[in-house]
């Protein structure tokens, strides 16, 4: 039983504290048929689609263009997207020199997004109502 509690508080932790709406079945989602008439957000829950949103992250490096040259030092970054509610975290990894992330089927109740570098750097913006963000990562 102990077991089972942990399980359950591991899933919903990974899917952020204001997610619990999962599958019928109990677990996390991975495609739209596992909703029935909900999608499947990123995080692994359903949610109506007047949820979700696509949102697109741009950034630069140091206020030039990503590239492999201006991202040499951190080739690796992270997204990770807020909620309004403490703990309400969605974080995805994504290639530096890319300079932008489009990611569809986002919960709206992430209202801000930070771009960083692990154990380094980042830079925090709002989401604006169209869905878009534009970010510079000081390396």
């Amino acid at each position: 039983m102990r077991f089972a509690a942990l399980a359950l508080m591991a899933s919903v932790t990974s899917l952020g504290a204001g997610a619990c709406s999962l599958t019928p079945s109990g677990s996390e989602c991975h495609s739209d048929v596992q909703c029935g008439d909900d999608v499947c957000a990123r995080g692994g829950e359903c949610l109506a689609r007047a949820s979700v949103r696509e949102v697109t992250v741009k950034w630069t490096v140091n206020g030039e263009a990503a590239s492999a040259a201006a991202c040499a030092t951190h080739p690796d970054l992270y997204i990770q997207f807020y909620g309004a509610d403490y703990g309400d975290t969605l974080r995805l990894p994504v290639s530096c020199r890319d300079g932008s992330y489009s990611a569809a089927s986002v919960p709206k109740r992430y209202v801000q997004i930070e771009l960083g570098v692990d154990g380094g750097t980042g830079d925090l913006s709002p989401i604006d109502p169209s869905g878009r963000v534009q970010l510079d990562l000081l390396q």
